[in-house]
């Protein structure tokens, strides 16, 4: 190694000691494993009888690929390639200390939540004083905060406290774990990658008028309990604009995202270590958006396209959608025709 290179590598760890010192509270509670330790039997075993819910897990659960969806290996790809990194925030133990264990290397399956089934001398011994006991905790709202919360990054729970849902006692188990067949929970904890309909009805767009050199509307979030997106950089919202011309040519695209964006480590230049800006829809927001068109485009305009679709992409793209792992369908589309020259149209 070069002088140059070793006095780099010095000044890098230097500067990842000097974060992790700082930083020792912060970098501690992101370490701090949120389940119970213990071996795992593995979600095959517990739906060897539990058959519907083991299904909904494996199927429909983005739990069930907490460790296995690509912006999640993005991160712990990065972080083991990132010695002085590692150094700084723990190594990858702190994307398992809330995305499973890293033993079993499954996601938050079964015994993530319900705790380990091993330790017991039967199956039936493990129910009667760990699982069945458990179920009181487990139904307290302040249960899923264990993860779904981080404070300032990561804040669906923080969102509830002060919802509409909370005030009527809606808790996050009532929506996404509502009961179905034979009074059991659903297990399926949904998310838009695995079904882009999970939000039908709760996105909306109105008041949409084009009053030359802008288009005005509002976008609608009608969810009672949470922001959208919920969660934190990761899942991002856009409303993708287009307008074309009476051939039906494309002539101006535009675009508006609503996430949180984060600034980045300085020097180390990885880890989200704040939020910057916060755009996401809040709970029963009507929020009214407006587009500025080029001068040239007046009288040209005949068809404005709107989509709000979702992307995913890994924490350290920092809101980057031309780096995401996923892009969904239009999750809303709506179209509006046969806009007068220096007039308005309402759709």
């Amino acid at each position: 190694m070069t002088l140059a290179g070793l006095l780099l590598l010095l000044c890098g760890a230097f500067a990842a000691w000097v974060y992790s010192s700082k930083n020792s509270e912060e970098v501690a509670f992101m370490n701090r494993v949120r389940y119970e330790a213990g071996a795992h039997k593995g979600a095959d075993f517990c739906g060897s009888c539990h058959r519907d819910i083991y299904q909904q897990w494996r199927n429909r659960s983005r739990h069930a690929v907490s460790v296995s969806a690509e912006s999640v290996r993005d991160v712990i790809r990065n972080l083991k390639t990132h010695t002085i990194l590692n150094y700084a925030l723990g190594g990858e133990d702190m994307c398992y200390a809330c995305h499973g264990p890293k033993a079993e290397n499954a996601g938050v399956d079964c015994e993530t939540c319900h705790g380990p089934a091993s330790g017991f001398a039967s199956i039936g011994e493990a129910h009667a004083k760990k699982f069945k006991p458990g179920m009181e905790s487990m139904r307290k709202e302040e249960f899923c905060a264990s993860c779904h919360e981080i404070p300032g990054f990561v804040t669906p729970y923080s969102d509830w406290q002060f919802s509409e849902a909370a005030a009527n006692g809606t808790t996050c188990q009532s929506c996404h774990m509502a009961l179905v067949e034979a009074g059991t929970a659903y297990h399926g904890f949904d998310s838009f990658v695995l079904d882009e309909q999970i939000y039908d009805g709760d996105l909306g767009l109105s008041d949409i008028r084009l009053e030359f050199p802008e288009l005005h509307l509002t976008i609608e979030n009608h969810l009672t309990g949470h922001s959208i997106p919920a969660g934190g950089p990761t899942r991002i919202l856009a409303l993708e604009v287009t307008f074309s011309d009476a051939r039906g040519n494309e002539i101006h695209r535009d675009r508006k995202t609503f996430a949180k964006y984060h600034n980045l480590v300085p020097l180390l230049g990885f880890w989200p270590y704040e939020i910057i800006a916060d755009t996401t829809l809040k709970s029963l927001e009507h929020r009214p958006l407006n587009f500025s068109l080029p001068a040239e485009l007046d009288g040209k305009i005949s068809a404005v396209n709107l989509i709000l679709r979702f992307y995913e992409v890994a924490d350290e793209h920092a809101g980057d959608i031309g780096k995401a792992h996923y892009v969904s369908k239009p999750i809303l589309e709506k179209r509006i025709n046969s806009f007068p020259r220096t007039g308005a149209n309402t759709g």
